[in-house]
C-alpha cells in the first residue's frame, strides 16, 4: 500500500508542474519588462586606440568610426538597450590642407623652351613653360593641390668647357709607412707647424662608383698635429668653379676647425672644409669659403664610417659649397650640406691638408681635383659642359579647374622672412628652414600677426615653407593653410578632436544624431509668446503655461508636436536635413507627468518620429 501511495503522489506531482499556470503570467512579465536605458559621453583613451589597432590614435575617416565603434560600445555598456545613446569623443584624421609636389626641370624641358642649356637662357619667360612642365610630370593632382617647379635659369651668357682633372692622388707611395713628406718624395711639402707629423698608411679607403676608391694606400692626420702640407695641382686656376674631393673616415672629432682645402701660393685659402662633434657622438661637417669661420650642415655623420666628401669654390662669386655623400653621384645635389660665401678672386693653385687643434684625427684617401663635378666622379674623357651664371629659382602653382596656375593667396617665406623669426641655434633663421624641433605653427602665426596687422576674422592664407627632415637628410617644400580665429591666424590641424553619437535601436548600437532636450521653464515662455494670438489655440491657456512651465490636458498631439517644434526651430535654426530631437517636457492631466516626444526634420519641417 505504500508504494501505490508513493508513486500517485510522484504522479501528482508531475501533472502539476506540466499544468502550472504561473508559466504563461511569467512570460507575459518578461515580455513587459523595459530595457535600461542610459545616456552618456565618453572620449577614447590610448588604451581604447591601441585595442581598436589603431596605432597613430585616431580614424581615418569617420566612416570608419561609425564601423569600428558599435561593437565597442556593446562591450562597454552590456546591459544598455533601445533608447540609450553615447556621444563619443575622437580624434579624426582629416589630411594636410593640401598636397605639395617638387618637380626639378631636366634637360628635356630646357631644350624645350629653346635652350640647349642646363637652365631657361636669360631672356626667357620660364612662366611660359612651367605650367605644361607640371602638367606632364604630376599626376594625379587635385583642386587646390601646389606644384613646385624647381629650376635654373642664367642671368648672362653660357660658355662650355672641358671636364679636367687637374689632380688625382691615391698615395702610391710604397709598401712602407711613414711621414708623407718623405716617402712621397716632395710631392707632399709642409708649409706649416712641426716636421714629419703627417703620416702616410699603405691601407686604403673605398667608395661605391668613385674612381679613386681602394688603390694603394692613404693619409691620417690627428688632432694632435701640427704638421700642415700642400700639392701642387697641374696648373693655376683663376676663374670658374674648382671642385675637390677625397675619401675620408674619422675616429676621433673635436671643437671644429677646417683640415682641407684650396690654396694659392701666397697662402689664401678657399672652401676651407672642417668638422666638430654633434655633441651626440656623431660628426657634421662645415665649410667657411675663404674664411676659417665656417658653417656647419645639419646632419650628423657618423664616426668610424667613410664618407665622400666633395667642396668647391666658385672664384668668380666667392660662394663655397660642401657634400657629403655614401657613394659617387652623376650630378651635383641640389642642395649642399654646408654652403658659405666668402672672398671672390682667390686662385687655386694648390690643395692643402691641415692638423690642429679642435680638427679631427682621421684618414684621407683618393684625392681629386676637377672643374666640372662629372670630372670628380669619372676618368673617362667626357663631352664639353655649359657653364655660366645661372640662379636657382621656384615658381609655386596651384591647381585650380584642371590646370596649373599662379596662385593669389599663397605666401612663400623668404631668407628674411625666416631671419626675421630668429637667427640663432634652434630657430628658423639659422638654416632658414624649420625643422621637427621648432613649433612651426607658432612661428607662422606670429609672422603673419606681423606681416598682416589688419587681418579681419576668417581671412585665409596658404604658407609655403621649407623643412627639413632628418630621416630624409634633406630638405623639403611643405606648406599650411592659416585662417584668423579670434584674431590669432590659425593653422589647419591634419588631426582635429570631433565627436559621434550612437543611439541602441534595440539590436545594437548605431549612429544617432538624436539630441535629447529637456525643457527649462524659459522655454514654456518662448512658446506662449510664439503662440499668442494664434486661432489655432484659443483652447488652451498660454497664460498658464508660461506661468506655470507645463501644458495641460486641453492641449492636442499636433498642437503639441507644432508648440515643440517651434522651439526645435529656435534652439537650432540651422538644423539640418534629418536632425533627430527626443524632447522631455511636463504635461498636467489628473498630476504633473513627465512625457518626451521624439521628432526629426523632414522635407525643412519637424514631423513625429516614431
Amino acid at each position: 500500500m505504500m508504494k501505490k501511495l508513493i508513486y500517485l503522489i510522484v504522479g501528482l506531482g508531475l501533472f502539476f508542474t506540466a499544468c502550472n499556470p504561473m508559466d504563461d503570467i511569467y512570460t507575459e512579465i518578461d515580455a513587459q519588462v523595459k530595457p535600461i536605458v542610459g545616456d552618456a559621453t565618453y572620449t577614447l583613451t590610448t588604451d581604447d586606440y591601441d585595442a581598436l589597432g589603431l596605432n597613430y590614435g585616431s580614424f581615418s575617416s569617420e566612416e570608419d568610426a561609425k564601423t569600428a565603434l558599435p561593437s565597442f560600445l556593446t562591450d562597454m555598456y552590456p546591459v544598455w538597450g533601445k533608447g540609450s545613446s553615447v556621444l563619443v569623443g575622437y580624434q579624426l584624421y582629416i589630411g594636410s590642407a593640401f598636397k605639395i609636389s617638387d618637380y626639378s626641370l631636366d634637360q628635356a624641358d630646357y631644350t624645350a623652351s629653346g635652350s640647349d642649356l642646363l637652365g631657361f637662357k636669360s631672356d626667357a619667360i620660364p612662366d611660359t613653360y612651367l605650367p605644361d612642365m607640371l602638367a606632364n610630370n604630376i599626376s594625379n593632382a587635385s583642386e587646390g593641390d601646389f606644384g613646385i617647379a624647381k629650376y635654373f635659369q642664367f642671368s648672362g651668357n653660357a660658355y662650355a668647357i672641358t671636364p679636367t682633372v687637374s689632380l688625382e692622388d691615391n698615395f702610391d707611395y710604397g709598401a712602407t709607412a711613414g711621414d708623407l713628406t718623405t716617402v712621397s718624395g716632395g710631392t707632399w711639402a709642409q708649409h706649416s707647424g712641426a716636421s714629419n707629423q703627417l703620416m702616410y698608411a699603405t691601407t686604403s679607403l673605398s667608395m661605391t662608383d668613385y674612381p679613386s676608391s681602394d688603390v694603394a694606400g692613404s693619409i691620417m692626420i690627428d688632432a694632435s698635429g701640427s704638421e700642415d702640407v700642400n700639392t701642387s695641382i697641374s696648373a693655376p686656376v683663376t676663374s670658374g668653379t674648382m671642385y675637390a674631393s677625397t675619401l675620408i673616415n674619422l675616429t676621433a672629432v673635436g671643437d671644429g676647425t677646417y683640415f682641407f682645402h684650396f690654396m694659392d701660393d701666397s697662402y689664401g685659402y678657399s672652401a676651407r672644409v672642417g668638422a666638430k662633434t654633434d655633441g651626440n657622438g656623431g660628426v657634421l661637417f662645415g665649410i667657411g669659403a675663404t674664411s676659417s669661420s665656417l658653417t656647419y650642415g645639419t646632419t650628423s655623420f657618423a664616426l668610424n664610417t667613410t664618407y665622400f666628401l666633395v667642396s668647391s669654390y666658385n672664384i668668380d662669386n666667392g660662394v663655397a659649397n660642401l657634400y657629403i655623400l655614401t657613394s659617387a653621384a652623376s650630378t651635383e645635389p641640389e642642395t649642399p650640406e654646408a654652403t658659405n660665401t666668402g672672398d671672390a678672386g682667390k686662385s687655386i693653385e694648390r690643395i692643402g691638408v691641415r692638423q690642429g687643434y679642435g680638427g679631427p684625427t682621421a684618414t684621407l684617401d683618393g684625392i681629386r681635383v676637377a672643374n666640372t663635378w662629372s670630372a670628380i666622379m669619372s676618368n673617362d674623357v667626357l663631352p664639353d659642359e655649359v657653364i655660366g651664371d645661372k640662379i636657382a629659382k621656384e615658381s609655386v602653382y596651384t591647381y585650380t579647374d584642371g590646370a596649373w596656375e599662379i596662385p593669389t593667396d599663397v605666401y612663400s617665406l623668404t631668407s628674411e622672412d625666416y631671419d626675421a623669426m630668429g637667427t640663432a641655434s634652434g630657430q628658423p633663421g639659422r638654416h632658414n628652414n624649420f625643422d621637427s624641433s621648432m613649433a612651426i605653427d607658432d612661428y607662422i602665426s606670429t609672422f603673419l600677426g606681423i606681416k598682416y596687422p589688419f587681418a579681419q576674422d576668417d581671412d585665409a592664407i596658404d604658407v609655403v615653407y621649407k623643412y627639413y627632415s632628418s630621416s630624409a637628410h634633406a630638405t623639403q617644400t611643405r606648406g599650411n593653410s592659416y585662417t584668423v580665429i579670434d584674431g590669432v591666424w590659425t593653422g589647419h590641424k591634419s588631426t582635429i578632436s570631433t565627436t559621434l553619437q550612437f543611439g541602441h535601436d534595440g539590436t545594437t548600437w548605431v549612429p544617432d544624431n538624436t539630441i535629447k532636450y529637456t525643457l527649462v521653464g524659459a522655454d514654456y515662455v518662448y512658446i506662449s509668446d510664439q503662440l499668442t494670438g494664434n486661432a489655432d489655440f484659443a483652447n488652451v491657456s498660454l497664460a498658464n503655461l508660461a506661468s506655470y512651465g507645463d501644458f495641460d490636458y486641453n492641449w492636442s498631439d499636433d498642437q503639441l508636436l507644432y508648440a515643440i517644434g517651434i522651439l526645435a526651430d529656435h534652439i537650432n535654426p540651422t538644423a539640418a536635413e534629418g536632425q533627430k530631437y527626443v524632447f522631455t517636457y511636463l504635461l498636467y492631466d489628473n498630476g504633473l507627468n513627465t512625457r518626451t516626444m521624439s521628432i526629426i526634420k523632414t522635407g525643412g519641417v519637424w514631423v513625429l518620429n516614431n
